[in-house]
């Protein structure tokens, strides 16, 4: 009787197999989560119940659990859908997993099959998968182009992102620039190589080599890289293009046709140094066409000029005249307050 009793369990768990039936990857909806086929190998009926819980496949948090009803499984396959399993209830350990779909991310998918034997509870099976929720458009690099030939030192580079955009709730981007060695392909550059540059959690679509880095070197060659993230979770890649270095570049500082770029509160940026009396700068805007004021700040935050522009959406260039009131070797700002109130900065320094 004891030998029964030890072995009744392992022969129910021998009997019961899971085979989770989700797309690998792509667009999830909550539901498509009990998309599952159970096989009972077993000659008897069994009064089973499934547990689920997803996990965020970079944290390690558990995002989501859930558990069905009972469900009896006679001998051979029963295949499950979200009807077959109700009423479920579920368990939220994020905010953002609440909706129809699975937000953007990768995934640890978890079921166990369990049933009563006496008053213990029996493990019958356990299986997991991973699924990876991508955008149906990767980002896409823009500029410089690929396999171009740059004549500055300190290049701007943007790119198209991910589609569709309100499918991420903390869209930010990961850019990486790398040498390429004799001998290397691009992707090998940005895979193997110390990146000359690299740069997390960029909200905006384009980032600016900072002049406070060393300048990139004429006659060579870079790959450079753009990874899309929603929040810590990674999205989608763009390819990896590479452009290079005319030999008779600008070697000092930046050069006088490269732009500025205004970000929010100036985050994250670096002192631009401009030569001469004219500064170009870079905006990009996510609201309709509407005209503002441009503001020119010293280091006090007092107001030494300002200009109305007219803004489109997307990226917007201009070029202003500094006057007397600029001073080499002096801190300045400036600023442009979009729509919803937000301020968009940057501070530059005459050489």
């Amino acid at each position: 009787m004891s030998l029964l009793a030890f072995s009744v369990p392992l022969l129910l768990q021998a009997q019961i197999t899971v085979s989770i039936q989700l797309p690998p990857a792509g667009l999830i909806q909550k539901d498509q989560l009990w998309n599952l086929v159970l096989v009972n190998n077993g000659s008897t009926a069994i009064d089973a119940n499934v547990l689920m819980s997803l996990q965020d496949a970079v944290t390690g948090q558990n995002v989501l659990s859930a558990g069905s009803r009972n469900i009896n499984l006679n001998k051979g396959v029963k295949v499950l859908s979200v009807q077959d399993v109700q009423p479920i209830q579920y368990t939220y350990g994020s905010a953002t997993i609440s909706g129809s779909y699975l937000p953007l991310g990768s995934y640890i998918a978890c079921y166990t099959v369990s049933t009563n034997v006496g008053e213990k509870v029996q493990v019958l099976a356990d299986e997991c998968a991973r699924v990876n929720i991508n955008p149906l458009s990767p980002p896409i690099l823009n500029s410089p182009s690929d396999k171009s030939e740059l004549s500055i030192t300190y290049p701007q580079l943007s790119w198209t992102p991910p589609a569709p955009i309100d499918m991420f709730d903390n869209l930010n981007y990961d850019v990486a620039v790398a040498e390429v060695m004799q001998g290397q392909s691009p992707t090998e550059a940005i895979l193997y190589n110390t990146p000359v540059y690299v740069k997390s959690y960029i909200k905006t679509p384009y980032e600016n080599y900072p002049s406070s880095y060393s300048r990139l070197e004429p006659g060579k060659t870079y790959a450079w890289q753009v990874i899309a993230k929603n929040g810590l979770s990674y999205s989608a890649a763009t390819e990896v293009w590479t452009f290079n270095i005319k030999k008779d570049s600008i070697l000092n500082g930046t050069a006088n046709d490269t732009y500025i770029l205004l970000k929010v509160n100036n985050n994250e940026s670096g002192v631009n140094y401009v030569s001469g009396k004219g500064i170009n700068v870079k905006y990009y805007s996510f609201e309709k066409e509407h005209e503002t004021t441009v503001r020119f700040l010293n280091a006090e935050g007092k107001l030494l000029l300002s200009k109305k522009q007219k803004i489109i959406y997307g990226d917007n260039f201009f070029q202003f005249n500094l006057n007397n009131r600029f001073q080499s070797r002096q801190v300045y700002f400036i600023e442009i307050t979009d729509q919803q109130n937000n301020k968009h900065t940057a501070s530059f320094s005459i050489n």
